[in-house]
């Protein structure tokens, strides 16, 4: 059973010509059924085993890949489709490859204030800083990139297709820590703080005498936050790793009930 083959048509006139079309209704959105949600005996737990696509998982729970469809209508995180299906370890690891390439930037704002106390500048605050798109240079390493993502929060800037070396930011060395990074078309400059290979940079921080990891703000970018040395940090790796983990747990159908759930679904559905 093809998924949109359930779905109402409707007719629509592509081309202003006066000539309707029959279309699949693709906007219809059917939630599922209270009484099976609700219900701990209507659906089950399954572990995604790694590479298993939708139709292969429909094939081992209900004997039929037609039903791969319902995965998506009654796990809540799933409902953006196919995107938000877990990926296969290889998969995970292309991904992370191309959508992590580069490096963070991390920056330790300061507030300047003159004799009478009056604010004159957030020294290193990413705040109305920088273009994105545009080229940034080290003003001691050389190295270019550019820069395509900016988390105030954070204070970090993400710099990718680097060249020319590496960028320099590390106060735990004695010399050589920090560079200036300068925009090439804002003309915008910071001083870095830590520079960290994209993947492996903070995600969030939390404290580290904390077992839930509940995220906190760190003081070296927000006044009043959490002291840095009391924090550790969950990385963009393992933040990726842990969230196609927790996809590949989904609920399915009790196949004692599939038939009853789709039949519902096709009523609610042309109603």
């Amino acid at each position: 059973m093809s998924f949109f083959r359930q779905f109402p048509t409707i007719d629509y006139d592509f081309n202003r010509s006066g000539i309707n079309q029959k279309m699949v209704d693709i906007f219809r959105s059917i939630r599922p059924l209270p009484s099976f949600v609700d219900s701990y005996s209507a659906y089950k737990w399954y572990n995604i085993k790694n590479g298993e696509r939708p139709d292969i998982v429909s094939k081992r729970l209900y004997g039929s890949s037609q039903y791969y469809w319902t995965f998506f209508v009654i796990n809540d995180f799933l409902h953006d489709g196919y995107r938000a299906w877990p990926m296969s370890q290889e998969q995970l690891f292309d991904y992370m490859q191309h959508e992590y390439e580069g490096y963070v930037i991390e920056t330790n704002p300061v507030i300047v204030r003159n004799t009478d106390g009056i604010i004159t500048d957030h020294r290193n605050s990413l705040a109305g800083r920088f273009t994105l798109g545009e080229t940034m240079v080290g003003a001691t390493s050389g190295a270019t990139g550019t820069f395509t993502k900016k988390n105030i929060d954070m204070n970090q800037i993400v710099i990718q297709n680097v060249t020319g070396g590496a960028f320099i930011g590390d106060p735990t060395l004695a010399n050589n820590t920090t560079e200036l990074i300068v925009g090439q078309t804002s003309g915008d400059s910071v001083s870095t703080y830590r520079v960290f290979q994209f993947a492996d940079a903070p995600y969030f921080y939390y404290r580290t005498d904390d077992g839930d990891k509940k995220p906190v703000t760190n003081d070296l970018h927000i006044s009043g936050g959490e002291f840095d040395y009391q924090l550790s940090y969950v990385t963009y790796r393992t933040h990726e790793f842990e969230l196609n983990e927790e996809r590949s747990k989904i609920r399915y159908i009790d196949p004692n009930y599939i038939g009853t759930f789709v039949n519902k679904f096709e009523e609610f559905l042309n109603v």
